[in-house]
């Protein structure tokens, strides 16, 4: 699959690469939730979770793992969020795949209590 013109993920900097592998990368994010948000980005160009391939995905979950090490080093946080968007309906604004690793720290949120669940307004309890 083609890149779209000027897709803010493909052809990254050597100054904005945290850590990468053969094939994916991370860097920070340029509107984190939590200081240490890192995203882990593909180096081909795949619009999303699904359109990776097995290798890709194999790749990405390890490199998630560097990445809790790195931000642990720099930002002791407590917890994490990881995660895809996949479409726009669950907001995904950029359409090359990229996984979000979000430090979580105390406090952050008044009620922490169903993570993920919380992108959807009134889900998060229950």
């Amino acid at each position: 699959m083609a890149p779209p013109m000027k897709c803010p993920f493909c052809n990254p900097s050597a100054d904005e690469i945290v850590a990468k592998n053969d094939l994916c990368y991370a860097r920070w994010g340029r509107y984190p939730v939590n200081k240490g948000h890192l995203l882990v980005i593909p180096f081909r160009h795949s619009p999303d979770f699904f359109s990776m391939t097995g290798e890709e995905r194999e790749a990405v979950l390890a490199l998630v793992t560097e990445c809790k090490e790195v931000i642990e080093e720099n930002f002791s946080p407590a917890g994490y969020n990881i995660g895809f968007n996949v479409g726009v309906a669950a907001g995904q604004t950029v359409m090359h795949c990229h996984c979000h690793v979000i430090p979580r720290y105390v406090g952050d949120v008044k009620e922490p209590r169903g993570g993920v669940r919380g992108v959807v307004p009134g889900k998060r309890g229950y």
